[in-house]
């Protein structure tokens, strides 16, 4: 009677973890993929870059509890890892510009003014 009870208990650990692995495997497919923290030159304001499957980048504020998001790419997303860059013109607002170095025709720079918190 013992041993049932601890086959049970193993058979059930085990079902969550391939559970637990399973959604974790799906959240790529469904959230973002990569993510990049960047802090203001005074260090009062934080965004964050994040990347979802296509490349596609969507930035945040980040907040106390949660990220707000601000801005999301207006394309279709890439082929390939493409990383954007991040410059602060002040300490409300950023330049996110992508340089495509091997091809130069998707040249882009989005200036982006974040919201008072």
């Amino acid at each position: 009677m013992k041993a049932k009870k601890y086959i049970t208990l193993a058979c059930l650990g085990l079902v969550l973890l391939l559970l637990i692995a399973l959604l974790r495997c799906c959240a790529l497919f469904f959230g973002y993929h990569e993510e990049e923290t960047y802090t203001s030159p005074a260090g009062t304001n934080t965004i964050v870059v994040k990347y979802d499957m296509l490349c596609r980048p969507d930035v945040f504020q980040k907040g106390l509890l949660w990220d707000k998001k601000i801005w999301s790419y207006p394309g279709s997303g890439f082929m390939e890892t493409v990383h954007f860059g991040v410059e602060w013109l002040s300490e409300t607002e950023i330049l996110l510009t992508y340089e495509d170095i091997r091809h130069d025709e998707f040249n882009e720079a989005y200036r982006i003014t974040l919201p008072a918190s």
